[in-house]
């Protein structure tokens, strides 16, 4: 099962005819159109993206749409959401009994970093400069800190998206986004610090409140084999300064090792700041695809809860706490229904039990807003004086 299969279900929550889709605006205007389906989809290290089936009454073209900036709630009350972003691409227009329908490819607002320009920066953090390349697309930035700061930073012919998530993949961070904000996060730190958002409790559970809304229809766990390559240690090389081939191991206890080959390494500080790296997800071991009814508020960078057995103090191996990765969120005229991908570096990693927070909470700052300004999404996090000198 990928993340865009969700499949039919009696047991998804019933949208009562109506896609749970609303308030569209073009350009911060009424768009007179309504919707037969949506699929909405985050995920670490992606934009933002949604298609959207709908139709119009009053519509006769779908001329002109496609670059416009868009923005729609989705979700059912109490939990919705706004999705922000803008039209790439206009399926088809058919027309039919005074009508017209047409499919809509929304990307999210960070869009505009599909293009990019050359770059040099010396003695920069890595957090830093994902923070200056988002601010140059107007928009904010939140990140964990991180106390390496590289000699250069060079930006060629890569778009801004592709840049700062190479910049992350060097220390095995990841790029998640949300309200018009780049976060450049350190997964291990948000596994094991953050609070959860959300307790996910199997459908089987009795004790469990059957008109509650966190109810776990479908969880599916997998981990991986100690002896697969995600999971083997790694041998990092490099040159010394006399010319010699320098090895170096992963730190930790593995039963076997592999070479690294896709790293550029370039003296030992960067060989050990590769080592070190014990946050990249896709070295963790567990992951599990988890399918629950339509859910608009749970995004990538939260953690939740996993309860699939109502013996509270005997746990099942994959209960606990997990990362959400991803989510998926299908919705037409009969049901609607959220997938969310999971991992974790393992049931044994030592969590601390902090309540939750929004992010803007503990950046102790207002929550972020969009606004549009000459057809753009603007944050209120970004600083456009630092996106003008780039």
């Amino acid at each position: 099962m990928t993340m865009t299969d969700l499949l039919p279900s009696v047991t998804a929550r019933s949208t009562k005819g109506r896609v749970p889709v609303f308030r569209p605006l073009l350009k911060g205007e009424e768009f007179p159109v309504k919707f037969t389906s949506a699929k909405i989809v985050c995920a670490v290290g992606a934009h933002e993206a949604a298609t959207l089936s709908c139709t119009s009454t009053e519509l006769t073209t779908t001329d002109g749409l496609t670059n416009k900036p868009i923005s729609f709630l989705y979700g059912q009350a109490p939990r919705t959401e706004t999705f922000c972003g803008y039209i790439v691409d206009v399926g088809e227009t058919r027309a039919g009994q005074g009508s017209i329908s047409f499919d809509l490819q929304v990307l999210g607002v960070t869009q505009p970093m599909q293009v990019g320009q050359p770059r040099f920066w010396t003695n920069r953090t890595i957090p830093s400069a994902v923070e200056a390349t988002a601010f140059s697309s107007k928009l904010g930035f939140d990140g964990h800190t991180h106390p390496f700061v590289w000699r250069s930073l060079a930006q060629t012919s890569e778009s801004d998206w592709t840049y700062v998530t190479q910049l992350v993949d060097r220390i095995g961070w990841g790029i998640f986004n949300r309200y018009g904000v780049v976060m450049c996060y350190d997964p291990l730190k948000l596994f094991q610090d953050q609070g959860v958002y959300a307790s996910l409790v199997s459908s089987q559970d009795q004790d469990f409140d059957p008109t509650a809304d966190r109810r776990l229809i479908e969880f599916n766990p997998t981990e991986a084999s100690d002896l697969i390559p995600q999971t083997l240690g790694h041998k990092l090389a490099y040159f010394t300064d006399a010319g010699q081939v320098q090895v170096l191991k992963e730190i930790g206890d593995f039963q076997k090792y592999v070479f690294v080959s896709n790293r550029v390494i370039r003296n030992a500080e960067e060989a050990e700041l590769y080592a070190d790296s014990s946050s990249e997800t896709d070295k963790w071991k567990q992951m599990a695809l988890a399918r629950m009814w339509g859910d608009a508020d749970i995004y990538p960078g939260m953690c939740i809860d996993v309860v699939t057995t109502n013996a509270r103090y005997l746990r099942q191996k994959f209960d606990g706490r997990w990362l959400v990765t991803g989510t998926t969120h299908s919705m037409d005229a009969q049901q609607y229904q959220t997938m969310l991908l999971l991992r974790r570096p393992g049931s044994s990693t030592v969590v601390t039990q902090n309540p939750y927070q929004g992010f803007w909470t503990t950046a102790k700052r207002p929550r972020p807003t969009l606004s549009i300004i000459n057809d753009e999404w603007v944050s209120s996090w970004t600083n456009s004086y630092a996106g003008s000198v780039l």
